[in-house]
């Protein structure tokens, strides 16, 4: 999402004068970082909890980049020969140490402009080190925790931005009026205001709970509807498509990967989530309570964005099935927990837009152009 927002912005700022290429390095690197992503995706979605271990694996293995980029390097700095970029923009924290280093080194020191946004909200256990590349240009930062904790590591201070949603232009624009967001409502679950609404979302490769989820609020048919986002994952999709059809009396809204989760979020009176960062991003932003689903255990970068949240009373998080059942339970009822959260979560937002940030970065690409060419500056993300 962030790399693609990048493109977005830059697209919407300065049109044909820039050309974004998004790289995903990792995987189409090696062998290794397409194994590596495998494993990380099917933790995800089975076993959260083993994360723990395989966290600290990954972060040995990133930090064999150093100075230079060892896995997948080739491929990389083939890239970055052929391509020419005039910025390197990375939004993981594999890609940052020995990329702008082999990026300086093929292009020039003073022609690739390099730049790292984090998307961790705070510091601490779950923060890897490999976000922290000191000789970057500029470090764009979700929230002051996190920068404070990359400045500890490292960064810069002068280098530091702070820039909670880096979101797409579209999610900004997006905003739904009170009769819209009925008319969505009705159009999707065909009930209406009368119904507390929870959004059952996912990351884009399907990790969820949907099923145990829905069983657990069954016995609120009468009371609540459902949007259920289901992303790439196709099973997930087929088993709620076959537990709605035998449970037509629960109102529920079904898909796979949606382009729409902006809308369900303002559509929802809660989300209900894994502890991923852009996720909760959009669901800051558009004041939607969150329930942290800790179903198999947390992931080490999870805990970081459940423990901002949490810290500031805007999200719950439930470790059984029936956690949620009792809580959407007291909040469907208009408990004082629910109005505190509503609250609390609507003042996180910020008026801010990714604007200023890439500006920065473009003019950085553009300053590394030699005096006199004309070309379009070329952001690698």
């Amino acid at each position: 999402m962030r790399a693609q927002s990048f493109a977005a912005w830059a697209a919407a700022l300065e049109g044909p004068q820039v050309e974004v290429r998004i790289a995903q390095i990792i995987e189409e690197g090696s062998f290794i970082g397409r194994l590596g992503v495998g494993i990380y995706n099917f933790i995800q979605r089975r076993a959260p909890l083993l994360h723990n271990v395989y966290w600290h694996i990954v972060e040995v293995i990133a930090g064999t980049h150093e100075g230079r980029v060892s896995f997948g390097g080739g491929y990389y700095r083939r890239l970055v020969a052929d391509w020419r970029p005039h910025a390197v923009l990375s939004v993981h924290d594999s890609t940052n140490c020995g990329f702008f280093e082999d990026a300086r080194r093929i292009l020039g020191r003073t022609r690739v402009f390099c730049a790292t946004y984090c998307g961790e909200w705070t510091g601490g256990e779950g923060f890897s080190h490999n976000w922290v590349n000191p000789t970057v240009d500029l470090y764009g930062a979700r929230t002051e925790e996190a920068r404070s904790y990359a400045i500890e590591l490292g960064v810069p201070r002068k280098k530091t931005r702070l820039l909670r949603k880096f979101l797409p232009p579209e999610t900004f624009s997006a905003v739904l009026s009170p009769e819209k967001i009925e008319e969505l409502r009705r159009d999707l679950c065909g009930c209406g205001e009368d119904r507390f609404t929870v959004f059952l979302a996912t990351g884009g490769f399907g990790a969820n709970h949907h099923t145990t989820f829905l069983r657990a609020l069954y016995p609120l048919r009468k009371e609540i509807q459902v949007l259920a986002v289901c992303g790439r994952n196709e099973r997930a999709l087929a088993d709620v498509r076959e537990w709605c059809r035998c449970h037509p009396d629960l109102p529920v809204h079904y898909e796979g990967y949606s382009e729409r989760v902006h809308h369900y979020l303002q559509a929802a009176d809660c989300v209900v989530t894994r502890g991923g960062a852009n996720t909760t991003a959009e669901a800051v932003h558009f004041g939607c309570p969150v329930i942290f689903d800790s179903l198999g255990g947390v992931m080490p970068q999870e805990r970081l964005t459940i423990r901002f949240l949490e810290e500031k009373g805007a999200a719950a998080i439930i470790r059984r099935a029936e956690d949620l059942f009792t809580l959407v339970e007291q909040w469907a009822k208009g408990s004082t927990d629910y109005a505190q959260r509503l609250k609390r979560i609507r003042k996180l937002s910020t008026t801010e837009t990714p604007e200023a940030f890439v500006r920065e970065i473009l003019n950085g690409a553009r300053s590394c152009i030699p005096r006199g060419q004309t070309e379009s500056a070329r952001p690698l993300g």
